[in-house]
C-alpha cells in the first residue's frame, strides 16, 4: 500500500488542474502547482504547463509563475521533480 503523504515522480501527477505540493530543485518543496492547459508557446501552439495556483513567489526560472520549457530569456524553467497531494484544510473538518 502507498503512502498518500510520500512523495511521488512528478510524471505521476495529475494533469486535470489539481492543485499539487511540489518539489522543485534548488528551490524547495513548498510549492502549490497545477497543470494548466491554455498556454501558446513561442511557435503559437496551444500548450499546457505547470503553473504556481497561491499566493507564493515563484523560482526565479519561472517567467511569470509558469513553468516553461524555454523562458523569454532562452532558458528553460527547471521542472519539478516531486509531488504529493496538499493536505488536508483544517477549516475542512
Amino acid at each position: 500500500m502507498t503512502d498518500a503523504s510520500a512523495w511521488q515522480p512528478i510524471e505521476t501527477a495529475p494533469r486535470d488542474g489539481t492543485p499539487i505540493q511540489a518539489k522543485i530543485p534548488g528551490y524547495g518543496s513548498d510549492y502549490v502547482i497545477a497543470w494548466t492547459h491554455g498556454f501558446f508557446d513561442e511557435d503559437g501552439n496551444n500548450c499546457c504547463c505547470w503553473v504556481i495556483v497561491e499566493d507564493q513567489e515563484p523560482p526565479d526560472c519561472w517567467h511569470d509563475g509558469v513553468c516553461w520549457g524555454s523562458n523569454a530569456d532562452g532558458i528553460a524553467s527547471i521542472k519539478p521533480s516531486e509531488w504529493k497531494p496538499l493536505p488536508p484544510n483544517k477549516g475542512d473538518e
